[in-house]
């Protein structure tokens, strides 16, 4: 009973997780002309634009019904009446479209509405079917019942709050800048990277005292003014490594972009050589060739988006930090703790987004904050 609730209620997806932004098949077939009545190439193009092309929903007056359940009436005498006729208007359809999906996405495209109106009149089939059964007055569903409203409102909560906080203000984005200015200092840096020696065969594995008394050779060299891609290659060569040398240009990079732990190259002026860094895998020495403050102008949008995701989570924070859930563990047992996996940091790829970068999926089509929860998927009733 649950499991099938639930997928009713995700008939609401039909709407919210559809990706709107369709393309159409690079290998549809064309249609075939006959050839006694060819057609100019902009008259073809124009007339299947037009048999493809739908009319605006506009069109339709919003009191013409737009959905038709034929013999969806109340039985009499163990039979619907003849030519019994249930509908819903445009007004009826968009009022409940627009209550699905986030309003953010804009209108609803052809292809999704009708598939909806399809899987929504399949819903009203079987809810008014379990209604003529006395299924809403079932303990069971009553329960099911309690808990997809508690979901919805839920979800509904989220939703306001995202709402809320979509748009913040110039001055709220200024002072964000303004706290958090060094996140917007950018440097263009070259880095090279000296991998560790493991040894083979060919050539002994040499002690991490020999590696660093290396790798610091590497760094006087630089600093000295040799070419970084020449020390790159010989670096490699010296370890045994046949690959093709990294790039020595890894580009601009701002704080948080790099490992922790080579965060101080942030501090260093142009043509300074960093200190060398190490890891488990490789020792790393970096130069910054340039620095600069980027402008406000440039990162207002992804502050806001920053702004954005920090409001919603204080919200979200502040009112499940009100309550406090204490469960009983000589029923549920006792908590267990995941086990922490350790890792090994690693320098990440060049053109890796910094903070004050657009985050990941910021243009995706729901156009909520990254991580936050998704859409509500809320249940449809049939309307009365």
């Amino acid at each position: 009973m649950l499991r099938s609730t639930l997928l009713v209620l995700a008939i609401s997806c039909a709407i919210t997780c559809t990706t709107y932004a369709q393309q159409p098949s690079s290998n549809q077939s064309k249609p075939a002309t006959s050839p006694a009545n060819q057609n100019t190439p902009g008259e073809t193009a124009k007339t299947a634009a037009e048999k493809t092309t739908p009319p605006p929903a506009s069109n339709v007056p919003l009191t013409e019904p737009v959905l038709t359940l034929k013999g969806a009436c109340a039985a009499k005498n163990g039979a619907p009446p003849a030519g019994c006729v249930s509908s819903l208007t445009r007004a009826q359809f968009e009022k409940l479209t627009n209550a699905l999906q986030p309003p953010d996405r804009g209108p609803v495209p052809p292809e999704v509405r009708r598939r909806f109106a399809t899987q929504y009149a399949k819903l009203l089939t079987l809810a008014d079917a379990a209604r003529e059964l006395g299924l809403e007055n079932d303990p069971k569903v009553k329960e099911i019942f309690a808990f997809a409203r508690n979901q919805i409102l839920a979800e509904a909560v989220n939703q306001h709050y995202m709402e809320q906080f979509a748009h913040p203000s110039d001055q709220q984005i200024q002072d964000y800048y303004d706290k958090n200015v060094k996140k917007y200092h950018e440097v263009t840096l070259q880095r090279i990277i000296i991998p560790m020696n493991q040894g083979n065969p060919d050539r002994p594995k040499v002690t991490p005292e020999e590696q660093k008394a290396f790798a610091e050779k590497i760094r006087e060299r630089w600093v000295a003014g040799e070419d970084p891609a020449k020390l790159e290659k010989e670096s490699m060569e010296h370890n045994g490594m046949t690959t093709t040398s990294p790039d020595v240009n890894i580009g601009a990079r701002r704080p948080g972009s790099l490992p922790e732990a080579h965060e101080g190259v942030f501090s260093l002026k142009t043509d300074e050589v960093s200190m060398v860094y190490s890891d488990p895998a490789a020792f790393y020495i970096y130069k910054v060739v340039s620095e600069r403050q980027v402008p406000l102008s440039e990162v207002k949008t992804s502050i806001s988006q920053t702004l954005q995701r920090q409001m919603f989570s204080d919200k979200m924070q502040e009112l499940q930090a009100a309550v406090t859930p204490v469960l009983n563990d000589a029923y549920f047992g006792p908590e267990v703790e995941k086990p922490i996996t350790p890792t090994i940091i690693r320098p990440q790829r060049p053109g890796a987004p910094g903070p004050g970068a657009p985050p990941a999926g910021a243009g995706s089509a729901t156009g909520a904050p990254a991580g936050t929860p998704p859409p509500s998927q809320n249940a449809a009733t049939s309307p009365k």
